[in-house]
């Protein structure tokens, strides 16, 4: 059944915008503030960075060898910055595109919430790949990925897009507010990111190492893409949605 979203305000109409690892954070977060203050229903934002950082959960921060991990990543010109929901590191750089949806939804005694909030971005984000060409695109995990998770979008069974969610009670009310984010790999090449986020790894001393072929660009498949005119229909797509059983967008 479809569920219509309103509300949606600016961030929803102005494409892809360009702005530092750091900011991006940042606004993603304010999309979900906004949406737990009863200011608006949806937002979406797509940002691609204009700089580079290694972007990890803070806990990372208690690990005995973070400290030279860090100056490690930094004399490569790879920061460390830190993220509100959970994972491993993820590298963020000019070659990634991250889109955010922040929604009001009403949730019921189902719990399968998590699962909904990632359909709800993944579902959208595999129909704007099918309309660019793309047969194989799906939800799942990949083996071999960094940040590897049920609900990756891969193309071909290699991982695109990550995918992260984190949920906050709006203010006064039962309602809940989901924050569901997805970081793509536009350009360069799987090899240079994976070999940041193996830098790191042996940094800290931890034995597990992420695979390049477990990872596709998005121009490996579509080199001719217009990004700029494509970008809008995801925005739209996301927005959209379709509800599920078990949880409803307010609306």
């Amino acid at each position: 059944m479809n569920m219509p979203l309103t509300g949606a305000a600016e961030p929803t109409t102005q494409g892809l915008r360009r702005m530092g690892v750091e900011v991006g954070l940042a606004s993603e977060q304010a999309l979900l503030e906004m949406v737990c203050e009863g200011e608006c229903n949806a937002l979406a934002l797509a940002w691609s960075p204009t700089d580079r950082a290694l972007v990890m959960p803070r806990r990372h921060d208690r690990l005995a060898g973070f400290p030279a991990a860090r100056h490690r990543l930094a004399a490569m010109d790879w920061p460390v910055l830190f993220r509100a929901t959970g994972g491993t590191p993820v590298p963020q750089s000019p070659a990634v595109i991250n889109l955010a949806l922040a929604l009001r939804c009403r949730v019921g005694s189902s719990a399968a919430h998590l699962e909904w909030g990632y359909h709800r971005l993944g579902d959208p984000w595999c129909a704007w790949l099918a309309s660019l060409g793309v047969a194989d695109a799906d939800l799942g995990p990949t083996p071999g990925a960094y940040c590897d998770g049920r609900f990756n979008v891969r193309i071909g069974g290699r991982k695109l897009v990550g995918t992260a969610q984190r949920w906050q009670r709006v203010r006064g009310c039962r309602d809940m507010a989901l924050l569901v984010h997805g970081a793509m790999q536009l350009d360069d090449t799987p090899e240079a990111l994976v070999a940041v986020v193996n830098a790191f790894q042996a940094a800290i001393d931890d034995p597990q190492r992420f695979q390049a072929a477990s990872h596709i660009a998005l121009r490996d498949v579509v080199p001719d893409l217009d990004l700029e005119a494509a970008m809008p229909r995801l925005l739209e797509g996301l927005v959209a949605g379709h509800a599920m059983p078990g949880l409803a967008a307010h609306h």
